[in-house]
């Protein structure tokens, strides 16, 4: 029998060769397809990011590949990009696993914790690095030394040096552009006479606050088919820290 195929579907800054690890956990049992997002390595670029936009992006992929029925992965935006392609072509999913995004608008959450500042800070960090000034890895590194940890990675994961200059890997106008879409999400009054009925598992990081407690009960009031499972000890990039747990948390709810 032909494995079951799973699109998987990253985050914000990053790349689908940070899920290869993931990939190959998963590939015994199922057709793993790596996707990128729009305005991300490898994939096109585009001066608009919304939410609908990417689901299509995903189902011009499917239709692409004849692949009629799939199992949608998405991490973070991914996440995200896959619950509105629950709700745009509930009929071409067998399941999604979210992982450690929120349904709700990320802008409800600005009172309660840093994390729109954060990834704004980050988008900045990245819009206004001046590449062009930097002619070797030592004055690269200097450059980006005083930034945190993740916006960082968020730079490193997101340049490539040709042996003459530093160039960017993302669309990084367009991110900047589209951050309030970016940051969108659903609103529980929206879904009083419809429900996302696909069979869904949203994976929360417990160090992190993409997906808080407070939003449980959204969470199932939208998607009522749902389960929420919760990992100890790891941040949002819970794909880095904690991959085999990730896999077998995916494939325990995926195989049974």
């Amino acid at each position: 029998m032909k494995p079951y195929p799973i699109f998987i579907l990253h985050g914000l800054f990053d790349c689908t060769l940070s899920w290869n690890p993931i990939a190959d956990l998963l590939s015994s049992s199922f057709s793993v397809h790596l996707l990128p997002l729009r305005n991300h390595r490898d994939a096109k670029r585009c001066p608009t990011m919304s939410f609908d936009e990417m689901a299509d992006d995903v189902k011009a992929y499917a239709d692409e590949h004849n692949i009629e029925k799939f199992i949608f992965v998405g991490h973070s935006l991914g996440g995200k990009t896959a619950m509105q392609f629950a709700l745009k072509y509930p009929q071409m999913l067998e399941k999604v696993v979210v992982i450690d995004i929120s349904p709700c608008r990320m802008s409800s959450l600005i009172e309660h914790n840093s994390i729109i500042t954060n990834l704004l800070n980050q988008v900045m960090a990245v819009k206004n690095l001046p590449l062009s000034d930097f002619h070797s890895f030592a004055e690269f590194a200097n450059g980006i030394s005083s930034f945190d940890d993740d916006t960082k990675r968020a730079i490193i994961g997101n340049i490539r040096y040709d042996g003459k200059a530093f160039l960017w890997q993302i669309d990084i106008d367009a991110v900047f552009n589209n951050f309030d879409k970016l940051t969108d999400g659903f609103d529980a009054d929206d879904f009083i006479d419809k429900k996302i009925e696909v069979p869904t598992l949203f994976i929360r990081a417990l160090d992190s606050e993409f997906l808080p407690s407070s939003d449980y009960k959204t969470t199932k009031y939208i998607f009522p088919n749902s389960e929420i499972v919760e990992i100890p000890d790891c941040t949002h990039r819970i794909h880095f820290e904690k991959p085999k747990l990730l896999a077998d948390e995916i494939s325990k709810y995926l195989l049974r």
